[in-house]
Parts: structure tokens; sequence; C-alpha cells
């Protein structure tokens, strides 16, 4: 795979994972200012297939902690080097590859960047806990084995249409 395939099929997991994982202020304190670890972690495996005319495929683990409000994602190769780092605050979002870091307004601007439409992040976060709201453009069910909480994901809307799965590793 060249570098610049690699480098986007990585932007949609990353970004698949941000539709997940990115909003977890619905679960967060209203101190702002707690440390990161203290207001959200979570760690597992994902596997994202991006539905295009040539369907790409694509496995990683991930660590997220903190809120909507102030956070960082990131993701790992099956053999635990970093693919991508994605961080945010309240002054903005930002998204590193290896050298490579790009700064954003927001992570409402970040996933428009990289999927050409803004994501409902909060909505989504509420997936990882529990059963959450509908979302639209999305099909999403879980489950709760004693292995740890499952997420299957679908993006029907905007296109390409995304499969995510997420095994979340228990506390």
């Amino acid at each position: 795979m060249n570098h610049w395939r690699h480098a986007r099929l990585s932007h949609w997991l990353l970004l698949a994972s941000l539709c997940l994982l990115s909003g977890c202020g619905l679960f967060s304190s209203k101190n702002k200012h707690t440390p990161l670890a203290q207001t959200g972690h979570w760690e597992g495996r994902l596997q994202l297939k991006i539905l295009a005319k040539k369907t790409e495929q694509f496995s990683a683990n991930f660590m997220l902690e903190g809120t909507a409000e102030e956070g960082e994602l990131t993701i790992y190769s099956p053999i635990g080097t970093t693919v991508a780092v994605a961080s945010w605050d309240p002054n903005g979002a930002s998204l590193a590859e290896g050298s490579q870091k790009n700064r954003f307004e927001s992570m409402d601007l970040l996933t428009e960047q990289l999927t050409g439409a803004s994501l409902p992040l909060p909505a989504l976060m509420a997936w990882l806990n529990s059963d959450g709201p509908a979302v639209e453009g999305w099909e999403i069910r879980a489950e709760n084995p004693a292995a740890g909480r499952r997420l299957f994901a679908r993006r029907v809307q905007p296109w390409p249409q995304l499969q995510l799965t997420l095994i979340i590793d228990p506390p």
C-alpha cells in the first residue's frame, strides 16, 4: 500500500473511531479541569471497513481518555505502534500522524475535513457505556458479553458507507 493510501486509510480509521469515541462529555463530571484519567478511559480493538467502489479494511487498537471538552484518542497498529493521535480542547483539535501534525478550530471541523460532514460526536459517544440515542445516518447496536462491550456501527450517509466494530475492554 503506498504512503498516500495508507495515510488516507489511517484518516478513515481515526475518523470512525472519533465518531464513536470522542464525545466523552456525556459521562464527565461538571469540573472541566479534571485530569484526563479521572474523566473517562476506554481501551479496546476496532475494525473498520470502508464500503466504497473498492472495499478497504483496517484493524487497530485504541485508547481514549478525556471528555467532549478535552481529550485524546490514540490509534495503534496491531503490533503496538502509534498510527495516529487526535487531541482536542476548548482551543481546537489536532491530528498527528508520525511527524505530520494538522490543527483544526474544533473536532467538528476535523471530522468535516476528513469526511466532508461534521459528525454528532456526543450522541455517538453515548454508545460506549450503554445503549445511546439514535444517530441520524447511522445504524448502531451493542452487545455486552463478559469479555467487554461490543459496538457495531454502520454509517449509511454521507458516502462512503463505513462499518465499524469496537470491542471495548472491561475496566
